[in-house]
């Protein structure tokens, strides 16, 4: 991982975060890149603030903004939340108002929002267990559950789905 641009303060209080236990580093306006073995970029992850948790192996992230990269460097999808935790199992955790948006042109899947989210950095699994709302050309789906991947663009909606279409007319 590579850090840039940061601001890092020592044991400074901020009320933002629920988890009142002592971090050993904080950082405002914090950009993020994590590369594949090869050495393409594979995520940016940028956040107004984050706090480290040594003892813990772990790191909230404020206002997160994760950018998805391709195999060939091309952004894919770019996801928001109101917080994020990354564990040192590299799994990011997102909570509140998570957005993913697609920024392939043309591509059958255009947004998914849910209210909560985990995504494997290592494989780009995607769970969520809260409901779920995606939308594509000319549809929209609604489930309990989802699994994807963002590599593989698949998304596996579960439990209670509900598809509407959009029918359009041909002169």
């Amino acid at each position: 991982m590579i850090i840039k641009k940061s601001l890092i303060m020592f044991n400074t209080p901020l009320n933002l975060l629920v988890n009142k236990k002592t971090y050993t580093h904080q950082g405002n306006d914090v950009v993020i890149n994590i590369y594949h073995t090869t050495g393409q970029l594979k995520f940016k992850l940028t956040a107004y603030c984050i706090q480290h948790f040594s003892d813990q192996k772990i790191i909230w992230f404020i206002r997160p903004d994760v950018t998805a990269f391709n195999e060939k460097n091309a952004p894919i999808w770019k996801i928001t939340a109101n917080q994020a935790r990354l564990n040192h199992e590299k799994t990011l955790h997102l909570y509140g108002n998570v957005h993913m948006n697609s920024l392939i042109d043309n591509t059958y899947f255009q947004s998914i929002e849910t209210n909560q989210a985990i995504i494997n950095l290592i494989t780009q699994d995607i769970i969520a267990n809260k409901k779920v709302i995606i939308h594509g050309h000319y549809f929209y789906s609604v489930g309990m559950k989802m699994h994807a991947n963002l590599h593989t663009q698949t998304i596996k909606l579960i439990d209670s789905t509900q598809t509407y279409y959009e029918i359009q007319y041909m002169r």
